[in-house]
C-alpha cells in the first residue's frame, strides 16, 4: 500500500489509538510473547520443573513443542493459588490470565548440550519461542538474597548456577571451595539467551568476576561468546573463593536470566580440523581448557546427517566435553599441511570443489591455497569460523598468479542476520590458470582459537527460502497466511513452486508461487482450517521446487526448505527477523475476526486497468478494535512480503483500509501498470490486521484470491 506523508500519520495515530485501547479491545488476539524461562537451564538425564513468563495469557496451554532431539516438555499442573484463580474468573464470567506458568522439561541421558528453542501452545496460540540451556551439572537456583559478599549463596562444584540479574544495581554472589591446583571453567549464558524474545528495546550485559573470599580481585570476563562471558581459571591456593555477577552497566530486568556451567571438565572451545564427512570417523584436535596435552577426540556422525554446522559433544578420555562445533560436508576434506603456505610462492596446491580446514596459527599469519580453473568457470566460496565461535574475523581475497588480488569478501548476510564470516558467491574465472585463495584475520590476529573452514563448491544455480513467520494461527473455520521469499543464485531465475508437510489435522495448506516477473521475489501459502478442525499444533515444513533449463539435457531439478523467521521489535519501532528452529502451525479458540470475506476470487485485471475488490469482516461480540486491510504485509511501509505480480500496487487514494469501532465494510483497488507482464492465477491473500502492539499484528486471511493479467490484446477480447 503506498502512503503519502499525510497518510502515515494517520497510520501511526491509527495504530497508537489501537495500542492505547488493547485492553479493552482484544479478547483472543493476544498469542504469548515468552520473555524468560527460570531456571534457564535442565539437566541431561533429568526431569525438572521451570517457571517460563511472558507477555500475555498463558492460561489454558495444552503443550509444549520442543525443537532438535533429546528433549521434550510438559505444561506442569495449576498449584492450588491458580486452581482457586480459575474458580473464581469462571463464577465471575470470566477468562483466567496466567502470565506465568511452569513446564516440565525432561532431557533423555544422550541429549547433546546445548540451547534448544521451545514454544508454548496455548488456546490463544503457540507463543513465540523461548530458549533453553541443556547443561550436565546439577542446576543451583540463586536464592532471594545474594546480593552482598557476605551473604553469598554457598554451592558445589560442579553445579549449574541459574539465577536473574532481576533490578538495576543487582549483585549476585555464589561462595564455593576448591582444592589447590584446580582448574575450573565458568561458561554464561545470558545475553545469547535473549535473543529470540520479541521485544528487543533492551538486552542484558553480563559479566562476573572471581574474587578470594576477602574480596580481592582474582580475574574478570565480560565479552567472549557475543555478550557472554567465558573464564577459566587455576587455583593455586585451596579454600573458599566468590564468584559475582552483574551487568556490566549495572543494568537489570525482571527476565535477565542467566545460566552459569561450573566444572573442571574439559571445555572445548574449537576442534580442528573444523570440517568432517557425515559417516566417516574422523580424529579432531581440540582447543579448550582444561585439557590433556595435545587432546583429541573421535566424531563420527551417521551417514544421514544433514550438511552444515553441527554441535557435537564427543569424550575426551574418559570425560564428556561440553558441545562443540563441526561443519558437516561431503566434499573431499583438506587439511592445512604446508609448513610456511602464506604466499603464493609457498602456498598449498588443492582440487575444487573441496572444504579446506585450516588456522591462522599466529599474529599476522595468512594461509594461501592454489587451484587451478578454467576461463568462465564459476565458484562459490563461503568461510566458516566466527559461526562456529572461532576466533576468527575472516577476510577472504582470490589472487592471481601475480599475487594481485582480484576478488575479496569480507563479513556475510543470512537470514537477515549478519556474521563476521566471508562469503563470494559466483565468482568466474577470468582466464585458464592458477589462482590462489587467500585467508587471514581482519586485524592481523591469531593463535589455536583461530580456526576456520572454506567450503568451495561450483556455482550451480540454486535458490534459498525464508518464511517471514514462525507461527501461524487459526480457528475452525478461519483462513490465515504466510509468506515466502527466495533468493534466486548462479543463474536461476525460473518459478518457484511452494509446499507445506506435516500440518496438524483438520488444516489444509493452498501453495502459491513466487512469480519469475513477481513484484517482489515473494510467494504466499493459504491456511485453511476446517470448521470442525480440532484443537491441535504442529511444526511444519516449507519447501519450494522448481526446475532449471540445462542446453541439450533434462532440466535440473532443484529444491529448498525455508528457515523460519521469528519478528521482533526493534528498538525505536522497526520490525526486525531472526532465524529460528520452529513453524509452528495451530488451530486455537474463535478469535476477534471470524471471517474475511472477499466479493471475488478471481480478478482478471487489464494492463492500465483497476479492480476492486470489497471486502466484509466479521468481527467477534463486543470486539471494536481497529481492523487494517491490506493484500501484503508490510511496517511503515516497508514490505515483508508481497506475492502481487509485478507492475501491480494497491490505489490508495481509492481504498478504504482502515475499519474501526463496529466497521465491517471496506474495500481496495488495485491497478495494474501499463507495461505489467501477463500473469496467470497468482496467489494473493486479502488480508485482516490487528494490532497487538506497535510491531506485531496478528492477520486473518480471506479465501485465495488469485489475480490474472491479459496482455492489452487477450484483455480487449
Amino acid at each position: 500500500m503506498v502512503f503519502t506523508k499525510s497518510r502515515l500519520g494517520v497510520v501511526f495515530a491509527g495504530a497508537l489509538l489501537s495500542l492505547t485501547n488493547a485492553t479493552l479491545a482484544q479478547t483472543n488476539n493476544s498469542y504469548p510473547m515468552l520473555m524468560s524461562v527460570h531456571p534457564a537451564a535442565a539437566v541431561v538425564g533429568q526431569t525438572t520443573e521451570h517457571e517460563v513468563s511472558a507477555r500475555y495469557n498463558l492460561q489454558g496451554a495444552t503443550q509444549v513443542i520442543v525443537a532438535g532431539q533429546g528433549v521434550t516438555g510438559e505444561v506442569a499442573p495449576l498449584d492450588e493459588k491458580q486452581q482457586e484463580e480459575v474458580k473464581k474468573a469462571k463464577e465471575a464470567g470470566k477468562k483466567p490470565n496466567f502470565p506465568k506458568i511452569r513446564v516440565k522439561f525432561t532431557v533423555a541421558p544422550d541429549a547433546v548440550p546445548g540451547v534448544r528453542d521451545f514454544r508454548i501452545v496455548t488456546p490463544q496460540g503457540p507463543s513465540t519461542v523461548g530458549q533453553l540451556v541443556v547443561a550436565r551439572d546439577a542446576v543451583v537456583v540463586e536464592a532471594a538474597d545474594n546480593d552482598t559478599p557476605d551473604k553469598a549463596q554457598v554451592v558445589g562444584i560442579p553445579s549449574t548456577l541459574c539465577g536473574k540479574i532481576e533490578k538495576a544495581e543487582d549483585l549476585d554472589f555464589f561462595k564455593f571451595k576448591v582444592e589447590a591446583g584446580t582448574g575450573l571453567t565458568f561458561h554464561v549464558r545470558s545475553q545469547r539467551l535473549l535473543n529470540r524474545l520479541h521485544d528487543m528495546q533492551s538486552r542484558v550485559d553480563p559479566m562476573i568476576t572471581l574474587k578470594t573470599a576477602t574480596g580481592m580481585t582474582l580475574a574478570a570476563s565480560d565479552n567472549y561468546y557475543a555478550g557472554d562471558p567465558l573464564l577459566a581459571y587455576t587455583f593455586e591456593t585451596a579454600g573458599e573463593y566468590l564468584l559475582e555477577v552483574r551487568d556490566v552497566r549495572y543494568l537489570g530486568g525482571p527476565d535477565w536470566t542467566y545460566s552459569i556451567e561450573v566444572n573442571n571438565r574439559p571445555f572445548v572451545t574449537q576442534a580442528h580440523p573444523l570440517a568432517v564427512r557425515p559417516g566417516v570417523e574422523t580424529k579432531v584436535t581440540l582447543v579448550g581448557f582444561n585439557l590433556p596435552a595435545e587432546a583429541t577426540a573421535i566424531v563420527n556422525l551417521p551417514a544421514d546427517t544433514p550438511a552444515g554446522l553441527r554441535w557435537v559433544s564427543p569424550l575426551v578420555g574418559a570425560s564428556a566435553a561440553n558441545e562443540f562445533a563441526v561443519l558437516v560436508s561431503a566434499l573431499a576434506p583438506i587439511e592445512e599441511s604446508a609448513a610456511e603456505n602464506n604466499t603464493v610462492a609457498g602456498s598449498q596446491s588443492v582440487a575444487v570443489p573441496c572444504v579446506i580446514s585450516g588456522r591462522v596459527e599466529s599474529p599476522a599469519d595468512q594461509d594461501c591455497f592454489t587451484f587451478a580453473a578454467k576461463k568462465g568457470e564459476a565458484l562459490t566460496f563461503e568461510v566458516f569460523a566466527r559461526r562456529g565461535w572461532s576466533g576468527l574475523d575472516p577476510i577472504l581475497r582470490i589472487l592471481n598468479d601475480q599475487g594481485a588480488a582480484i576478488a575479496e569478501a569480507d563479513d556475510l548476510s543470512q537470514h537477515r542476520v549478519g556474521s563476521a564470516d566471508s562469503w563470494l558467491e559466483n565468482w568466474t574465472a577470468p582466464a585458464d590458470g592458477n589462482f590462489t585463495i587467500e585467508i587471514r584475520d581482519l586485524h592481523q590476529r591469531g593463535g589455536p582459537q583461530f580456526t576456520y573452514a572454506i567450503q568451495v563448491t561450483r556455482s550451480e544455480p540454486h535458490f534459498l527460502l525464508e518464511a517471514d513467520t514462525d507461527k501461524t494461527l487459526l480457528a475452525p473455520g478461519t483462513n490465515a497466511v504466510f509468506y515466502v521469499r527466495a533468493f534466486r543464485k548462479n543463474g536461476f531465475a525460473g518459478e518457484i513452486q511452494l509446499g507445506v508437510e506435516g500440518l496438524p489435522a483438520g488444516v489444509t495448506a493452498v501453495c502459491g508461487k513466487i512469480l519469475t516477473n513477481g513484484a517482489y521475489p515473494d510467494g504466499c501459502v493459504i491456511l485453511q482450517a476446517a470448521p470442525n478442525a480440532p484443537a491441535s499444533a504442529a511444526s511444519i515444513r516449507i519447501t519450494g521446487t522448481a526446475t532449471h533449463p540445462i542446453a541439450n539435457g533434462e532440466p535440473l531439478k532443484l529444491s529448498a526448505v525455508a528457515q523460519p523467521l521469528q519478528e521482533y521489535y526493534a528498538p525505536g519501532g522497526g520490525r526486525g527477523n531472526y532465524p529460528v528452529d520452529l513453524h509452528t502451525v495451530a488451530v486455537s479458540e474463535p478469535m476477534d475476526i471470524r471471517a474475511v470475506r472477499v466479493s471475488t476470487t478471481g480478478m482478471e485485471l487489464k494492463p492500465g486497468g483497476t479492480q476492486k475488490i470489497d471486502i466484509t469482516i466479521e468481527r467477534a461480540p463486543d470486539y471494536k478494535g481497529n481492523v487494517t486491510l491490506d493484500v501484503y504485509f508490510q511496517h511503515l511501509e516497508q514490505p515483508f512480503g508481497n506475492s502481487l505480480p509485478r507492475g501491480v500496487t494497491v490505489d490508495g487514494a481509492n481504498s478504504k483500509t482502515l475499519l474501526s469501532g463496529e466497521e465491517t465494510k471496506g474495500f481496495i483497488t488495485l491497478k495494474a501498470a501499463a507495461d505489467a507482464p501477463p500473469v496467470e492465477k497468482q496467489l494473493v491473500p486479502v488480508m485482516a490486521h490487528v494490532s497487538l502492539n506497535f510491531v506485531m499484528k496478528l492477520t486473518f486471511a480471506s479465501e485465495p484470491v488469485y489475480i490474472s493479467i491479459g496482455t492489452p490484446a487477450t484483455a480487449a477480447k
